[in-house]
């Protein structure tokens, strides 16, 4: 029997995850192959338990690698968990299914995998202060009992240990492959929340002359998310974020709070993008605080503006050709948008005017005959470009601008530039 559990710290979340956890290392180094289903079966309730906290199966039920991949693709779990999770249900699976007795270091290197897993869910779920015991292997109190000596443990699980997630074996090669296919889609729906960012910005903007304040009063403010504006009074506004009378947000308050928002009064962009600036937190648990605060502040509060609604589609539009010529969206001020090529890194600025107009970098444009324009255009906006003197004595960024009729004459532009 052992003296005590290193997951002794999982009672607090879940008694029988934790029973399930002394059963595994009761017969770790006795019953590798048991073990190692069990690990699998354990690491099944805990995503079950993060994807419950998620909300993730809201619309029809998931199964277990579904719900691995899709926490990952939405942020709700970093990859260093990703990797590990699967890791042990491909190994938990095969074990399963073949009658091969599991090696012993696979069960070790399980072992530490769920602990470190449960020390992450621990800190990120329910207590954030949480400091985690130093991991160890278990050692049970009658060391007669035991096949192995302790010299010999050590011997053999030490380059498990030591080792991060380099590649072990053949299994970690086809993780690697799945990393990379889901990076790939992930990188796909971060431009497209960039792009959605830059037009719920300018939406917010153009809110901001449209919507009437209820009343007046230093601590009145808004919040974006999405085609909605909530003005915010009174108390609301100032109270510490921590203490926000909303249900079922505790660990979004705390992360919140972790990076420097202690009230809603700190939180000054859209914040259907908030959820890329935490840990553990999805766009649906931002979108459920967004509705409790609603129900705090009044239903008559919220404003959906139209004319920031038609405006923000002519935006999406042009984003979306320089997404389809390779330019992702870097940043976004009221006086440019950034653009950045993913092959050559060439910026290109798009101006806030009526008529479609960009700025290239006039190293670019002299450098390349097929680029002509006369327009030297200046701003501070234009951040990555060379300075000069223009009319005063200080040196201001500028580049060369371009004016384009419409979207495709803008696309036929943009084209060019990818192939420079």
């Amino acid at each position: 029997m052992l003296n005590h559990s290193l997951f002794e710290f999982v009672e607090q979340f879940s008694s029988d995850l934790a029973e399930l956890a002394y059963r595994i290392e009761n017969q770790l180094f006795d019953q590798p192959h048991a073990s190692m289903m069990q690990a699998r079966l354990y690491s099944e309730e805990l995503v079950k338990i993060i994807s419950k906290e998620e909300e993730l199966e809201n619309i029809y039920p998931l199964k277990h690698a579904e719900k691995i991949h899709k926490l990952y693709r939405q942020n709700a779990i970093e990859e260093d968990i990703y990797m590990k999770l699967e890791w042990i249900r491909k190994k938990g699976n095969k074990a399963t299914h073949d009658v091969k007795e599991v090696e012993i270091h696979d069960a070790l290197q399980a072992h530490k995998f769920l602990f470190e897993i449960s020390v992450w869910y621990m800190q990120v779920y329910v207590n954030y202060n949480f400091e985690p015991p130093i991991y160890k292997l278990p050692i049970k109190s009658a060391p007669e009992t035991n096949p192995l000596e302790a010299k010999d443990i050590d011997d053999l699980i030490k380059p498990y240990l030591n080792q991060t997630l380099q590649k072990i074996d053949d299994m970690w090669s086809e993780i690697q492959q799945q990393i990379e296919a889901i990076r790939e889609e992930k990188g796909r729906v971060q431009t497209e929340e960039l792009l959605s960012k830059a037009v719920n910005i300018h939406q917010s903007e153009v809110a901001a002359t449209a919507i009437k304040e209820p009343s007046k009063g230093a601590s009145n403010f808004r919040l974006q998310f999405k085609n909605e504006t909530l003005v915010v009074t009174g108390e609301l506004s100032i109270t510490p974020i921590i203490d926000l009378p909303v249900n079922g947000c505790s660990h979004l308050l705390r992360e919140l709070s972790r990076i420097g928002i202690d009230s809603l009064l700190k939180i000054t962009t859209p914040m259907d993008t908030l959820h890329m600036k935490l840990n553990g937190v999805g766009p649906h648990t931002i979108e459920k605080f967004w509705r409790e605060l609603v129900l705090l502040q009044g239903r008559e509060s919220v404003a959906i503006n139209e004319e920031a609604i038609k405006m923000s589609n002519v935006i999406e539009k042009l984003y979306k050709v320089f997404l389809k010529n390779h330019f992702h969206l870097i940043n976004k001020t009221a006086k440019a948008a950034e653009f950045e090529n993913v092959n050559s890194k060439e910026v290109v600025y798009l101006l806030p005017n009526k008529d479609i107009t960009i700025v290239m970098n006039p190293n670019t444009v002299e450098n390349h005959s097929s680029f002509k324009s006369e327009n030297d255009y200046h701003s501070t906006a234009l951040k990555k470009f060379p300075k000069k003197i223009k009319n005063g004595k200080t040196p201001t960024n500028y580049g060369y601008a371009f004016k384009f009729k419409t979207e495709g004459d803008l696309d036929l532009f943009l084209n060019r530039v990818d192939h420079i």
